[in-house]
């Protein structure tokens, strides 16, 4: 497998692997901020800690909000607000926070990467 980045602004539509063989274009993802070496399959939902997301220990937010909205033209629309968060180990994660619907406000906190 190798990797075929598309111009998707959703990161699990971004960061393809394809076959080898396979001839497909890559093309870099529209972004200007980091973004982490190992994308997860499924993103994992955190615990919520004082308010803040928690994985292992409390996280830190330490980048400003990538927010992605995207995906209504294929029915797999994503509204989140991206960041990179700091554990106490210094490890660093992507982490998004899914945006309040109408349905629910209920703040719910995903890892979606990790940081090498």
């Amino acid at each position: 497998m190798r990797p075929a980045p598309t111009s998707d602004h959703r990161p699990e539509q971004a960061n393809l692997w394809v076959p080898v063989q396979d001839m497909v274009k890559a093309c870099p993802p529209p972004a200007e901020l980091p973004r982490p070496t190992w994308l997860l399959d499924t993103p994992v939902r955190l615990m919520i800690k004082n308010h803040r997301p928690f994985y292992g220990s409390p996280l830190k937010l330490v980048s400003t909000g990538e927010r992605i909205e995207a995906g209504c033209h294929d029915g797999e629309l994503v509204t989140r607000d991206y960041y990179v968060a700091e554990a106490a180990d210094k490890s660093c994660y992507w982490i998004y926070r899914e945006r309040p619907s109408a349905k629910t406000e209920e703040v719910r906190w995903f890892l979606h990467g990790l940081f090498g």
